[in-house]
């Protein structure tokens, strides 16, 4: 055991001649120096994170209050929806015309007859 702590002890005096004290002040130095930084911008980062998100917390409010709402109101959404066909409505023949009141002559006759010409497009297709 004494010739082991030998060895060690005189190991280390080389190790301690060979070393440059002043160098490994100054790395050390750099990398605690770089290590503080990362700190900050790592906590910058996450506040910053933090309130980006923190708009999703108000987007689950906003739905807890519209279904609040809903539910004083007596409608259920998702019963609704259960409800709602699944299949493609079928489209009327061409024969089968809906009868439509006319309006007796406005000052905007312009857009009437504008929105007219509209709806027989949409009836064509």
């Amino acid at each position: 055991m004494g010739e082991a702590m030998k060895g060690v002890t005189k190991a280390m005096g080389q190790m301690n001649r060979q070393m440059n004290i002043p160098g490994l002040q100054k790395i050390m130095q750099e990398f605690e120096r770089q290590n503080e930084r990362m700190e900050m911008v790592s906590e910058v980062m996450g506040d910053a994170i933090d309130d980006a998100l923190e708009g999703d917390e108000e987007e689950e409010e906003t739905e807890e209050l519209v279904n609040q709402v809903l539910d004083e109101i007596g409608i259920d959404i998702n019963a609704e929806l259960v409800k709602a066909p699944t299949s493609a409505v079928a489209q009327p023949a061409a024969g089968n015309k809906v009868a439509q009141a006319e309006t007796a002559g406005t000052d905007d006759g312009g857009i009437d007859s504008e929105l007219q010409a509209r709806l027989d497009n949409l009836r064509k297709m």
